[in-house]
């Protein structure tokens, strides 16, 4: 007796969690709540099954409460049955059937939603210094992440979000009206729905570069401005520059998702800047009087050795390296 009766009283308590955790995802819409719900649906299938059989329900009453009302085959009072006569009763009505397909469809339905939360919805992807990374996204985008870099994947029905936290990444957007494709990076919002670009998140500003397509692009406001192929928009504290850039431009700045860097009349400074991102010990210009070099040239993101020995063969610099691997650039004539 203890068994059966335990048992019902574990699947009531399923049962009511999963409508009082569908029922406040529902109501609030808010990522925190569907989270928790998809948490608790993770750590039992009973839990997935009970929260598609509540999700279910809804879909069939909202269905039903939609549709026009059909003529009850019933329409008159039935002549009283006996027991004799019932359990001789050959199948369920034609209303019942119906109605019992469509709960199985709407369940079937909501457990593939909930397949599709669970796992293509969420994703935390991150590179450390040093570390590129491609990733095939669940709705077919490829995205591309640059050296110490992170970003919350949020892949819903209805829109697919990106967080960049930190670093850099590039997006090929799989074509899709239905789902635009947003990445927020601090204030700055960038939508897209089949197009190539690039986010990146500086200190005091960010930076979208645009190689195919169109995008819009808000920094702070509800107002839009469309970025097209061969542009760069800078965004920073509510205002937006757009800057139109020649193809080498561009190239120089994907450069990265080849393992390289490139460089067309940086300063010194810049480029050492760019050279310390992919670096767990720093590059140090140890004379001010370098920092503004114009300098020129593609290197290898993971051989910053071979960018100093170019900068001691062109420019009279020297390269002292320290005992952690740090290198430290003053003028030659100088130790």
């Amino acid at each position: 007796m203890d068994g059966p009766c335990t048992s019902a009283t574990i699947r009531q308590a399923i049962d009511a969690e999963a409508t009082r955790l569908f029922l406040a995802a529902r109501a609030s819409e808010a990522d925190a709540d569907w989270d928790a719900a998809y948490r608790w649906i993770e750590q039992d299938p009973a839990h997935g099954y009970a929260f598609a059989k509540v999700e279910a329900g809804w879909a069939l009453a909202a269905r039903l409460r939609d549709s026009p009302p059909e003529q009850s085959i019933l329409a008159t009072p039935p002549a009283p049955v006996s027991i004799a006569t019932a359990r001789q009763d050959p199948a369920p009505t034609v209303s019942r059937r119906r109605a019992m397909g469509g709960i199985a469809a709407a369940l079937i339905a909501a457990i593939g939603a909930i397949a599709w939360r669970r796992g293509d919805r969420d994703g935390h992807y991150t590179t450390g210094i040093g570390e590129r990374r491609a990733v095939t996204l669940a709705d077919g985008s490829l995205m591309r992440l640059n050296t110490d870099t992170a970003v919350i994947v949020d892949l819903a029905l209805e829109r697919r979000s990106i967080r960049l936290l930190r670093g850099e990444a590039s997006f090929d957007v799989a074509h899709d009206t239905s789902r635009p494709f947003v990445v927020a990076a601090d204030e700055a919002r960038v939508r897209a729905v089949g197009t190539a670009f690039t986010v990146r998140l500086r200190p005091d500003l960010t930076e979208v570069t645009v190689s195919e397509g169109v995008v819009g692009v808000r920094d702070g406001g509800r107002t839009e401005r469309p970025v097209a192929a061969g542009n760069a928009a800078a965004m920073r504290r509510g205002t937006i520059a757009v800057t139109p850039l020649a193809h080498g431009d561009i190239q120089r700045r994907l450069a990265w998702q080849d393992g390289r860097l490139s460089f067309d009349g940086d300063t010194l400074e810049q480029a050492v800047d760019e050279f310390n991102r992919y670096r767990t010990v720093p590059i140090v210009i140890g004379d001010p009087t370098l920092a503004g070099i114009r300098i020129g040239g593609t290197f290898r993101s993971d051989r910053s050795g071979d960018f100093a020995r170019a900068l001691e063969q062109s420019f009279g610099i020297r390269a002292i390296e320290g005992a952690d691997g740090s290198l430290l650039l003053v003028p030659a004539g100088d130790g």
